[in-house]
């Protein structure tokens, strides 16, 4: 009887950690490929940024002001996110 009752509960947490684990690997790659990306961008406006001072091009300039306003809004979501984590604990 106590297997009757208990063995479907197991099977189900079972299921339950393996598609967490699923996710936290698909999660682990995306975070790797968006971190390379990141890195990239930040050598390139490194860069950039540099040479800003030595040549007046608009589109850089132009161009470096939007990622700058695409890292605060993205800034902007990590810590709304957090902030929602928080508050459903």
């Amino acid at each position: 009887m106590a297997d009757a009752l208990i063995g479907p509960l197991v099977g189900r947490l079972q299921e339950l950690a393996l598609s967490q684990a699923r996710a936290l690997v698909a999660v682990n790659k995306d975070i790797r490929r968006l971190r390379d990306k990141l890195m990239f961008l930040q050598a390139f406006l490194r860069e950039a940024d540099a040479k800003r001072h030595l040549f007046s091009d608009e589109i850089t300039r132009v161009w470096l002001q939007q990622t700058r306003d695409a890292v605060f809004d993205a800034e902007d979501a990590v810590d709304h996110y957090y902030l929602q984590v928080d508050m459903s604990r």
